[in-house]
């Protein structure tokens, strides 16, 4: 990371200077041992806080993931969510990881906690015949992508996925919707239609 490249720039840049100080020590022919070890001293103790700063700012890192998943509004099998007549948020209740907490489960939203580079994928299924299907991916209130089809009469059961890298800053949010018109199916007993995201890095 950036934070720990410039750090070790600086412990490299301390010592340099601090062993500076000690040549110029050795080059005085009044110099004694006590004063070598002065220097020592000040050299390990200056060392100890460029480690303590690194330890500090590793320990910062926000550690962000999550994965859950979307069930239909039914106590067992397949179930069918939509169509609507305006877009939808998809509640995905179902949480599987949750790292750092960033994914709320009642809502169906995700919060940025930090500033940086996250990746989403999501995969949805559905089981319907001369329909549309598909959902999209929105950030704060602005569309980032979407998967979609328009289902024949000929079709029946299918899956499509999608995925992006996004640069949000905190509070910005991440959640699938279901757009007007559009439908989906998932089960109660199966994960298959899931929504997933981590932090990559910060910014």
């Amino acid at each position: 990371m950036m934070v720990m490249k410039v750090a070790t720039i600086k412990m490299k840049l301390l010592v340099l200077v601090l062993a500076a100080q000690l040549l110029k020590v050795n080059s005085n022919e009044d110099i004694d041992e006590e004063a070598i070890e002065e220097v020592f001293v000040e050299l390990n103790r200056r060392i100890q806080e460029v480690k303590k700063f690194c330890s500090m700012q590793v320990s910062a890192v926000k550690q962000v993931a999550f994965s859950a998943v979307l069930h239909p509004p039914k106590t067992s099998g397949l179930g069918i969510i939509g169509p609507f007549s305006d877009i939808a948020n998809l509640v995905h209740p179902h949480v599987i990881t949750n790292t750092g907490g960033a994914y709320k489960a009642h809502t169906g939203v995700f919060t940025a906690p930090v500033k940086g580079v996250y990746f989403f994928t999501f995969t949805t299924h559905s089981w319907a015949k001369n329909a549309d299907i598909g959902v999209a991916l929105y950030r704060n209130q602005a569309e980032a992508l979407r998967v979609c089809e328009h289902q024949d009469d000929g079709d029946n059961g299918d899956y499509a996925t999608n995925s992006a890298a996004l640069i949000l800053e905190p509070g910005d949010t991440v959640s699938l919707r279901l757009p007007k018109g559009f439908q989906v199916a998932a089960s109660v007993e199966f994960n298959i239609h899931t929504f997933s995201g981590f932090l990559l890095y910060q910014l």
